[in-house]
């Protein structure tokens, strides 16, 4: 571990650490002037957090242990959960990304997503397609698939289910975008490379079966979809995008 790549990992943390905290502060700022619901900022905070930081991953040196550094980002926001959800902390953070304004709420499926994202980076990091792909499906698939289903999917749910035919489109769609997006941004970057030669097509076909599949996923009554839809997303990636 050189010098320089300390100084850069250091600087990376740094800069992507601040800018998530300006990223929240500003959803959380609309919501306390009652722009946005806090239904509404949650799931943009959820829709758009992870894939925005992955976008800053290439900054991070090509040091081993350099996915400790950026993983220190999204174990800082759990700290900062959790003290927010015993009303210790930021009492507008809890709020804003609580359903029912419970600061509890922090403590549940807000905090899970962060702790997810931290394990991803440290197990996956950026040279696998598999802790991209289900990252993506987690954040994109499953945020736009409640934003979208809470606007739209009133006319159109599925039989039996508190869930949407629009939400699940919404799912599909931006998984399908977001995936295809990280991995071209990493391929570009030259942080992945596949052990297959793919296509640009062949990206979107096997983004899109990825995010149809985890978006049924979504739909099973059963289980945690904070765990399942990751873990599937991860899973197929492995086998269709095999670095």
């Amino acid at each position: 571990y050189t010098d320089a790549f300390l100084q850069r990992d250091l600087g990376a943390t740094l800069l992507t650490g601040t800018l998530g905290y300006g990223f929240a502060k500003a959803v959380t700022s609309a919501f306390d002037m009652g722009y946005l619901t806090s239904k509404e900022s949650r799931k943009i905070i959820h829709t758009l957090s992870a894939p925005l930081f992955i976008l800053f991953w290439p900054l991070f040196s090509p040091a081993q242990g350099s996915q400790v550094f950026c993983a220190l980002v999204p174990m800082l926001n759990a700290v900062r959960l959790y003290l927010a959800s015993k009303g210790e902390g930021e009492s507008s953070l809890a709020k804003a990304i609580s359903r029912s304004g419970d600061l509890q709420e922090a403590f549940g499926g807000p905090f899970i997503y962060v702790c997810i994202l931290a394990a991803y980076i440290l197990v996956f990091w950026r040279s696998t397609s598999a802790g991209l792909v289900g990252l993506c499906t987690m954040a994109v698939g499953d945020g736009l698939a409640d934003l979208v289903g809470r606007k739209c999917g009133k006319s159109n749910p599925w039989p039996g289910l508190d869930k949407s035919v629009a939400g699940s489109t919404a799912f599909w769609i931006g998984s399908t975008m977001s995936i295809v997006g990280v991995l071209q941004w990493m391929l570009y970057c030259g942080c992945l490379s596949f052990a297959v030669d793919l296509s640009t097509y062949d990206i979107w076909i096997r983004a899109a079966l990825i995010g149809f599949l985890t978006a049924a996923l979504e739909l099973v009554p059963v289980g945690d979809d904070n765990y399942s839809v990751p873990l599937a997303g991860a899973a197929l990636a492995t086998v269709l995008f095999p670095v």
